[in-house]
């Protein structure tokens, strides 16, 4: 039996994941994200909308809880859930907006 594709949402959580793992280990550990390795995903994924960041050393600063200089993966979904909340102001803005 084939197994039943995935809907848009379960995709967009897969490659939350995959994306992480990808970027993940390229240096130092397997399974986080090292500052440069940080950059890269920031760079090369999420241009848009981290284009007003500022520092992306900061940044990773700021999500960095345990200040180990590495993101483990709850502290990526941190800045995951961040970009959700600022997509979902924007999207209120356009709907209060019709």
């Amino acid at each position: 039996m084939a197994a039943e594709p995935m809907t848009e949402l379960e995709a967009a959580i897969e490659t939350v994941v995959t994306t992480f793992f990808a970027f993940a280990g390229r240096e130092g550990r397997k399974g986080s994200l090292s500052i440069n390795e940080f950059k890269e995903l920031a760079t090369e994924q999420l241009p848009h909308l981290l284009k007003d960041v500022g520092s992306l050393d900061e940044k990773m600063k700021s999500l960095d809880v345990n200040q180990d200089s590495e993101l483990k993966f709850n502290e990526y979904w941190r800045l995951i859930g961040e970009l959700a909340k600022e997509i979902r102001k924007e999207k209120a803005l356009e709907i209060r907006k019709k």
